[in-house]
């Protein structure tokens, strides 16, 4: 029978997934919490935003939502970074990202020339209206959205620690265990 630990490639494979996953979070989500500061920091902009796309007709929607995006971003950025629920946190900012690409592709198809209200009034990665560089900007945020999702959290994560102390009852008293009843 082969060895399970053959079976799992070079031990340095783990810590490069590792590094993977820790550039991915940190990338998108530093930027997750950034961009909904800058929009909790003026909720009517980020409505002014959502009512120039004509998705959403009913001004109770549009306030909700001028609330929610923000609040819902930074909440999945800080989760990403602390590397806690991780691929839960990876999912929320890969959806929210496929309807802004979708928001981004219907308002370039109508040919309306829209403000990207993703950083609030800060032109951040792509100037002026709303196109090409937007969608390429959501391509690399999904993309590094993807390392930790795919990935996990890796080993600097809050989800490792909380693995190793549920696979350990000795994580707290050294790499011995007989160190615990000394």
């Amino acid at each position: 029978m082969a060895d399970a630990s053959k079976l799992r490639g070079p031990q340095h494979a783990g810590t490069f997934a590792s590094w993977l996953s820790l550039i991915g979070r940190l990338g998108v989500g530093q930027i997750f919490i950034f961009a909904g500061l800058v929009k909790v920091a003026d909720p009517a902009e980020v409505a002014r935003s959502i009512q120039a796309f004509d998705v959403v007709n009913n001004d109770s929607m549009i306030s909700l939502a001028a609330y929610v995006i923000p609040w819902t971003e930074i909440l999945a950025g800080v989760l990403l970074v602390a590397g806690l629920f991780t691929r839960a946190a990876a999912t929320v900012i890969l959806l929210m990202l496929a309807g802004f690409v979708a928001l981004i592709v219907n308002a370039m198809n109508q040919g309306k020339e829209l403000e990207c209200g993703c950083f609030g009034k800060i032109k951040l990665f792509c100037d002026g209206p709303l196109g090409r560089c937007n969608l390429i900007q959501d391509g690399v945020f999904a993309a590094l959205a993807l390392l930790p999702l795919i990935l996990g959290g890796g080993r600097a994560s809050a989800d490792a620690l909380g693995k190793a102390k549920a696979t350990d009852p000795y994580a707290d008293y050294g790499e011995d265990e007989d160190e615990a009843f000394d």
